[in-house]
This record gives C-alpha cells, structure tokens and sequence, in this order.
C-alpha cells in the first residue's frame, strides 16, 4: 500500500473494507509521529501515552496486519528485537548507537540502482529489496 499519512493510510483501509479500530488508528498515528523505529514495549508505552491499553497480543495482530497490507516495515538491527515503522516511499537506511541505542534515519546520497543491476547481471540475482544500517557511536556517546 505503501502511504504516507497516517489519512492516506486510515481511508487506503477503509476503502478495501477493514474495520478501523482504535488501537489501529493510534498505532498508525504514534509510527506516523515518531522519528525512529519502534519496537513493541515502545508501542506499548506510547499507547498508553494516548490512554489505550490493548494487550501485546493484539498489538502483535495489528502489527502483522499492517505487515500484510504493505503499511508498515518490520526491522532487525541484529539485537534481537523487531522493530516497525512506516513503510514510506522515501527509501531510507539508518545510523545506530551501539552505546545508547538510539536510531536516526539516513538518506543515502548515491543511488543504489546501479548496484543492483550490476548483482543481476554479475549474480542473475534479482534484488526485490535491501537494508542497510550503519553502526557505531551519536555524538552524544562518543
């Protein structure tokens, strides 16, 4: 579906008749609102933050619902733990604090198009998607 907006999202559901429940809405708003990947503890706490207390196996179910519809990413930095976010149309990488753990987003200025038509034609690998995260220290824990 890949929407930006946590409208676009809501009314991109609603259109293919599912339901729009609270704890969707909310969780769709708090991914839309934050600037990092969250993990499930951290939905859980910003839910509560929003007075909703849905138990993590809903949060779960909702989780994977946005998985399948293509609205939400779900992504390993090797710790883990799973964490989710938007799946927007901006392709992104991400800088990780190994120290305080924090995650920013980054935007990589060369494009990797031209990698990946050089791995399909040196490999016969067709590349669907990728991800690359860079790890080491924010200049808070340096």
């Amino acid at each position: 579906m890949c929407m930006t907006t946590q409208a676009d999202v809501i009314n991109g559901l609603k259109n293919q008749g599912h339901k729009i429940t609270k704890t969707r809405k909310a969780l769709v708003e708090i991914l839309e609102n934050t600037k990092q990947p969250l993990s499930v503890p951290e939905v859980v706490t910003l839910l509560k933050n929003n007075h909703l207390s849905p138990n993590k196996t809903t949060i779960y179910r909702e989780l994977t619902f946005l998985l399948d519809q293509g609205i939400v990413q779900e992504l390993d930095f090797g710790d883990s733990k799973k964490r989710y976010e938007l799946d927007t149309q901006d392709h992104h990488h991400h800088l990780v604090c190994i120290n305080c753990k924090k995650i920013e987003d980054f935007d990589l200025s060369s494009d990797l198009d031209k990698e990946e038509k050089k791995i399909l034609k040196d490999k016969n690998f067709k590349v669907i998607s990728h991800s690359l995260e860079f790890f080491g220290y924010c200049k808070d824990c340096r």
